[in-house]
This record gives C-alpha cells, structure tokens and sequence, in this order.
C-alpha cells in the first residue's frame, strides 16, 4: 500500500514539474514574439519605412543583382532617392 501511495506521488510531483517548464516555455516564446513585434514598430514610422531605410534596403536589393547593367541603373535610382 505504501508503495502504491509513494509512486502516486512522485508521479503527480513529475506531472506537476512537467507542467510548470512547459507553461514557462511557453511564456518564454510568447515574450520572444512581443519583443519581435517592438523592433517592428522601432525600425518603421507610422506604417512606413523612413527614406534612409528605403535607401538602404534599394542598396541591398542593387547589391544583389548579378548583371552588372541593371545593378548599375538600380544604384543610379537608389542615389536619386536623396
């Protein structure tokens, strides 16, 4: 009997532990994703993206472009976007 008493317990005590980490996990991903939200709204205004960011990322995209004329044109855009 008292066996039988010891392993429900310890099984409730691992069950209850179990439950604990993985509400804390939870919460962890949830403030994770909260805090993704907030560097949204730092790096755009009102829903747009302020020129420098708008030059910056014409520059990304021209970067990555493998012919050599038309990243050419896209720069001389990207430039003209002062």
């Amino acid at each position: 009997m008292r066996t039988r008493l010891f392993t429900t317990t310890c099984l409730a005590a691992l069950l209850g532990v179990s439950l604990a980490n993985g509400i804390a996990q939870a919460q962890t991903s949830n403030d994770a994703m909260k805090k993704t939200d907030t560097m949204k709204s730092d790096t755009m205004k009102s829903g747009t993206m302020s020129k420098d960011g708008m030059k910056a990322d014409c520059m990304h995209k021209a970067g990555m472009e493998k012919d050599s004329m038309k990243k050419s044109d896209m720069m001389k855009a990207c430039d003209a976007m002062t």
